[in-house]
């Protein structure tokens, strides 16, 4: 039986390649902005503080530091550490927390009721992706982290555009709501390097075994289940993230391309400007 279901998963995909247009099951969204780099506002600097220096110490350290980037130098120099013991400057003490909310306050009643009332609650979906030549990517799916419902599917999307956000949210007719934290493992795989690299080394490449799929830009999202039982919540978060890039993927992708663009530019500045690690300053005081 269960190769039968798997057998018409894929069917149905074939169905798709031949342009009939995929059903949507699901109407699921992002509730949140997708991330595209662009920079949030400076806080605001605060006003420096005028410290009666009453010691002072300084020494030299070489230090190693981790680049911003992963495959930029490390960050090495020398700098000054310096320990200063000053009079207390008399600074308020902070803030005390603030009190709960009135438990009589209408307007948070209505706001909970309004939540109770509509949320379903949060769920976390376990996500694997191998993403090969920006076209095709391997999932592996694993509700609430459960190993014994994992299913393994091909994708025909670039899951790169789902890197910008951790919440999707589905809704159902009856005006609720579940919202579903997507917690994704993703890795990235060029065929032409692998095979040029491994070709170096007298090494053959073993090509993935990707079965047809639609063209995305001609059928939109498709999947071919390979293996897992398809009556697993997995296969519901497979059809949802296939429904949520229907109903998102242009701005998932803009968004995608806005965060490359930006890593670019950020990378090709740190090259031509290495930064030095910065001096460190250590302030201490007794209260008064």
């Amino acid at each position: 039986m269960r190769t039968l279901q798997i057998s018409l998963i894929f069917l149905g995909g074939l169905l798709s390649s031949r342009g009939e247009e995929a059903t949507q099951q699901w109407d699921v969204e992002i509730p949140v902005p997708i991330s595209d780099s662009t920079p949030f506002l400076p806080a605001p600097k605060l006003r420096p503080i005028d410290f009666e220096v009453l010691t002072s110490c300084t020494k030299r350290m070489s230090v190693i530091e981790a680049s911003e980037m992963p495959d930029l130098p490390p960050i090495k120099g020398v700098i000054n550490v310096t320990v200063q013991m000053v009079a207390d400057p008399g600074l308020p003490d902070p803030p005390p927390p603030l009190p709960a909310l009135p438990p009589d306050d209408l307007g948070v009643i209505a706001s909970m009721e309004e939540l109770r009332k509509n949320s379903r609650g949060t769920e976390f979906v376990f996500l694997s992706a191998t993403v090969y030549d920006h076209s095709r990517t391997f999932l592996r799916i694993y509700p609430n982290g459960n190993i014994e419902d994992e299913i393994s599917a091909w994708s025909n999307i670039d899951f790169n555009h789902f890197s910008g956000f951790s919440t999707f949210r589905v809704k159902g007719s009856d005006g609720t709501f579940r919202d579903f934290g997507l917690l994704m493992g993703i890795s990235n795989s060029d065929s032409y390097l692998t095979r040029k690299r491994l070709a170096k080394n007298g090494h053959d490449y073993h090509e993935p075994e990707i079965p047809r799929l639609p063209d995305l830009a001609i059928s939109g999202p498709s999947f071919v289940v390979v293996e897992g039982q398809v009556d697993s919540k997995a296969m519901d978060t497979l059809s949802q993230v296939h429904d949520l890039y229907r109903n998102e993927g242009v701005r998932m992708e803009k968004a995608f391309h806005a965060r490359e663009k930006a890593y670019a530019a950020r990378h090709a500045y740190l090259l031509a400007n290495p930064p030095s690690p910065d001096d460190i300053m250590i302030r201490f005081w007794k209260r008064g």
